[in-house]
């Protein structure tokens, strides 16, 4: 399949999910041609690589980094990894930080960078006209509103795909959030795998 992301990388019992080492392994597995990744930012400010809200029952958004175990993974540190595949960056939780974020893009733009949220209030902030970075949202069903024609891409959950959908959504690179049968759906640009 020449469409799959690796949804947060090759994690296993020793390697965990959104660090800097399982992204580096999605990024240099044959069997993907990209990696999905969660991020959020810290309270000094750091953007890092985390899925859930919290650590130990505290905010991540109210410990500062050198409060989280050292695996934690800046983004700029990923973003170094030398590579022409996707990084496909999901916000969670950034702040207001928004300029900041842009710069860490920016200084990257030699990257294949796609960034998604469930917040469409999110996307909006990030929209610069001189951007190189590719922004979408995720959960098309339940974020339809009318900036959708600014976007570049819709991430849609795989049990929500159907043919009409599909084709009211033509015009967009659309990502699949889980396996899809390709026969049947042949313009699904990429795949997130779980």
């Amino acid at each position: 399949m020449d469409k799959l992301i690796c949804h947060r990388g090759i994690h296993n019992e020793i390697i965990k999910e959104n660090t800097y080492d399982s992204i580096y392994l999605a990024l240099n597995s044959d069997k993907y041609i990209g990696v999905e990744f969660d991020i959020r930012i810290t309270k000094d400010k750091k953007f890092i690589l985390w899925h859930n809200p919290t650590y130990k029952g505290k905010l991540i958004s109210n410990l500062k980094l050198k409060e989280l175990p050292k695996y934690v993974t800046r983004l700029e540190k990923v973003l170094k990894i030398p590579t022409n595949k996707i990084f496909l960056i999901e916000i969670k939780n950034i702040g207001n930080e928004y300029n900041e974020f842009i710069k860490i893009l920016e200084k990257s733009k030699d990257k294949n960078i796609y960034v998604m949220s469930f917040s469409v209030s999110k996307i909006k902030n990030i929209d610069i006209d001189s951007r190189t970075y590719k922004i979408g949202v995720l959960n098309y069903i339940l974020n339809t509103t009318e900036y959708f024609k600014k976007l570049d891409f819709i991430c849609i959950l795989n049990s929500f795909i159907n043919s009409s959908l599909l084709e009211k959504l033509k015009n967009y690179e659309i990502i699949s959030y889980g396996l899809v049968n390709e026969r049947k759906f042949p313009n699904i640009s990429y795949i997130i795998d779980d």
